[in-house]
């Protein structure tokens, strides 16, 4: 789980997980919520189910609109949307920066697996100094 900000920082990175999570597992069980502050926006995909879990402390979760039953979203979903996407384009391009590195591609040998963690933290912590995905004013 990496939290990330509106300029594309990452501003929390959990421990990684083996084997089989699921989102809503890993949300809770990273602690991110104890970080969150009443108002606070937290932005994920149509699946994570954790809109009740935000809401018990002040906060909201922010998801794609869908069509459902519609034929088009009305000029204000539509606005939503698009800016939801600009968004999710930004934490794209950062889980991406992480990526690059190439570390995490294929089996590791057991030997890493005690450092793995502090190997994925630091590849996230050093994309942090590469230039902002968006300048925020």
């Amino acid at each position: 789980m990496i939290g990330i900000t509106p300029n594309g920082a990452k501003n929390f990175i959990s421990t990684l997980y083996c084997g089989s999570i699921s989102d809503k597992q890993l949300f809770l069980k990273s602690k991110l919520m104890d970080r969150l502050e009443p108002n606070d926006v937290v932005m994920a995909d149509k699946g994570f189910l954790i809109a009740e879990e935000l809401e018990s402390i002040g906060c909201k979760l922010q998801c794609p609109i869908f069509l459902k039953d519609k034929i088009q979203f009305d000029r204000a979903e539509m606005v939503s949307n698009s800016q939801l996407s600009n968004m999710r384009v930004t934490v794209e391009r950062a889980i991406s920066r992480v990526r690059q590195y190439k570390y995490f591609e294929g089996a590791l040998p057991y030997k890493c697996l005690l450092h793995v963690d502090k190997v994925f933290f630091t590849a996230c912590v050093l994309c942090n100094f590469h230039t902002p995905l968006i300048q925020v004013t």
